[in-house]
């Protein structure tokens, strides 16, 4: 969705996405190193939601339909939930450090929100353009 806020002509202006993909490079790198049995379990499950996070924020960015933006943000925004309860796993079941999950959390609420200001910013954007 085209924003009045001449910053942000291009997916690669959107803060949401730059974090987002910041969370998927750590989410990779932090994987790495899991046990084998959790090759298929939590290492792909969060592999793939780190992946789907800035995925569905460049799909709803690409979308000029508001409602259709707006539910690809959203989804987005589970994605990052899902992830973040693995990461809760993964420090539960001490494959995580405390400092790896502490900063794994710390990036995953950043980056909530950004998109939480993301849908925001949209919604505000929709209804002034909606009353002019």
């Amino acid at each position: 969705m085209a924003y009045d806020n001449p910053k942000i002509e291009k997916l690669e202006d959107l803060l949401a996405w730059q974090k987002a993909r910041a969370i998927f490079l750590l989410t990779y790198k932090l994987t790495d190193d899991y046990p084998k049995s959790e090759e298929y379990n939590l290492k792909k499950h969060m592999r793939e939601c780190s992946r789907n996070i800035p995925g569905n924020i460049a799909e709803g960015f690409g979308r000029y339909n508001f409602q259709e933006c707006m539910q690809f943000y959203r989804i987005a925004r589970g994605s990052l939930s899902e992830l973040k309860s693995d990461y809760y796993c993964s420090f539960d079941l001490g494959i995580l450090n405390q400092e790896q999950f502490e900063t794994a959390r710390e990036k995953l609420e950043e980056l909530a929100k950004y998109i939480n200001g993301l849908i925001r910013t949209t919604f505000t954007v929709k209804n002034k353009s909606s009353k002019k």
